[in-house]
């Protein structure tokens, strides 16, 4: 929190304007009007790393927090700070739409509205993300591969593309035209969130371009960052109160609402103050600091499971009982979970199979013959390996090398490595033959007065330890290794068209959850305080 504060402190020095009048809302709240250069600029700094600071995004209920004025929402939702929302088509927003857990919305099946559509998510402990996807009736965080699936908590769509990604600009969206604006945007480590809302049309203040406001949140050090609808429906409230003059007169009717919370104290049943957990087969909520309830898995024959700071149920038919996981139901069909949810296709439909080794089971190639996670030696005696069920094979003698099979393995190596890619040995008369990754090196040991360890290398016989690496090149007989590629890296030919196919049939059996992407934090990077 020290270090937090020292951070913020130096960017409100960094963004200092003469004409900034700072509040502090909250702990980890702060509330910025700056009226300067013909603009009148409302915004409020969200320090998420606050226990008692959550995140509420409008439910689907219309009339109590969706298709209500922002202020009605504020009230409704018992939000500290409300910021309007997505786009709309009338009274349904276009984007996802994610509140407390429930997915009420899709992005919106319409390429008319651009190649991809913004949108904000947040995890239960507020890991949030700004980004944009082809907007799509399918689940595409199926394959988002920092995120597994159904980690969104809260969510809402933004306006059309980002303009702010990785902390650079990125090309100005549509409208060249001075408006009202809303917008929002995230720092680089993630745990600052901005919320704007910029007036215009009226005398006193000109609103801003789309490049304009892009280049405002490069002011405040956006490191990803994205417009809100616009015009009439742009209002930010705080405490109840709307804080900016809305273009209308008043506050407009839209289809949803992003919110902040706030806990003035921990409730007592909180064991973390954001995220879930399992007692048993009871599933806990808490963000903010608030509770949201319980719920009994066992209700519905499921079991309950954590995963760092979030749980859920686990569907009674997931393989292995595992939240998380593939099997093979039968040649072409497989099952799978992501977090608890269940999942059933056939692999056949994109002209593969279901395949299972030690990393698991997977729709995979045919020609995968020892499993989706392999390699081997083909019939014709090229390199074939698979990774995640895609196949590739490579010719080993391009690089005056052969195919070595051995011990579930295989690798690309120098043909005097007869015993494996990492093979050492001592002759009768004394050499020292090693393979490192497929490639040969030979060292006389006798010829200089050392004795062979085939683990250790040439020894000293009196007992001095190492006296020479079998891979120092320089030593008297060795031979230096020839350029060679380790397996791992053996790709190309028509092997790699094929690969690059089956890619395609795998990406897309990605979206039906077929194969399994976990995500888990490192250890360490967890953004809110343990169990308390």
């Amino acid at each position: 929190m020290l270090l937090s504060g020292i951070l913020l402190a130096t960017l409100a020095a960094r963004t200092a304007h003469a004409g900034d009048t700072w509040t502090n809302i909250r702990n980890g709240v702060d509330y910025l009007h700056r009226k300067a250069d013909g603009q009148d600029i409302y915004a409020t700094r969200i320090d998420l790393t606050v226990p008692n600071v959550g995140i509420h995004s409008s439910n689907s209920t219309t009339g109590d927090e969706r298709h209500v004025t922002t202020p009605t929402f504020a009230n409704n939702a018992d939000v500290l700070v409300g910021i309007n929302g997505d786009w709309s088509d009338a009274t349904t927003p276009v984007g996802l739409a994610i509140s407390d857990g429930v997915q009420w919305h899709n992005h919106l099946a319409n390429n008319d509205l651009g190649s991809r559509w913004g949108y904000f998510g947040c995890t239960v402990d507020k890991d949030c993300t700004i980004d944009a996807e082809k907007p799509t009736d399918v689940a595409w965080w199926f394959t988002t591969p920092t995120l597994a699936p159904y980690r969104y908590f809260q969510a809402i769509g933004m306006n059309g593309e980002i303009l702010v990604s990785d902390g650079a600009a990125e090309s100005g969206c549509y409208d060249t035209s001075r408006n009202p604006r809303s917008a929002m945007c995230l720092l680089a480590d993630g745990t600052t969130l901005w919320l704007f809302v910029i007036d215009g049309r009226t005398s006193t203040a000109a609103g801003m371009t789309c490049d304009e406001t892009r280049d405002m949140m490069l002011q405040f050090d956006c490191w990803d960052g994205a417009m809100l609808d616009g015009g009439g429906s742009s209002t930010l409230v705080i405490e109840g109160d709307v804080k900016n003059n809305p273009s209308d007169g008043s506050p407009r009717t839209v289809a949803n609402h992003l919110g902040i919370v706030y806990s003035d104290s921990i409730d007592p049943a909180c064991t973390l103050a954001n995220g879930r957990w399992c007692d048993g087969s009871v599933i806990t909520t808490c963000q903010g600091g608030r509770s949201l309830g319980s719920g009994d898995c066992a209700a519905y024959g499921a079991t309950c499971e954590e995963d760092g700071n979030t749980a859920y149920c686990v569907d009674y038919r997931c393989p292995g009982g595992s939240g998380s996981g593939v099997s093979c139901l039968d040649a072409t069909r497989a099952a799978s979970c992501n977090d608890g949810v269940y999942s059933e296709g056939d692999c056949a439909a994109f002209g593969l199979v279901c395949g299972t080794d030690a990393s698991g089971a997977s729709c995979m190639d045919p020609r995968c013959e020892a499993g989706p996670n392999s390699a081997f030696c083909t019939d014709s005696g090229l390199y074939g390996s698979c990774a995640a069920g895609v196949y590739a094979e490579s010719d080993c003698t391009a690089t005056a090398q052969s195919c070595w099979e051995g011990d579930g393995a295989a690798a690309c190596v120098d043909p005097r490595c007869t015993n494996g890619p990492d093979a050492r040995a001592c002759s009768d008369a004394g050499v020292l033959t090693a393979c490192a990754g497929g490639v040969y090196t030979e060292q006389d040991c006798a010829a200089a007065g050392l004795e062979c360890d085939a683990t250790a290398g040439c020894l000293d016989p009196n007992g001095g330890g190492d006296s020479a690496s079998s891979g120092d090149a320089n030593l008297p007989g060795v031979a230096t290794p020839i350029d060679a590629v380790s397996c791992g890296g053996c790709s190309g030919g028509a092997g790699a068209e094929a690969g690059s196919a089956s890619a395609q049939a795998t990406g897309a059996l990605l979206a039906l959850g077929l194969v399994v992407q976990r995500w888990r934090r490192a250890p360490g990077t967890a953004r809110n305080s343990g169990r308390t």
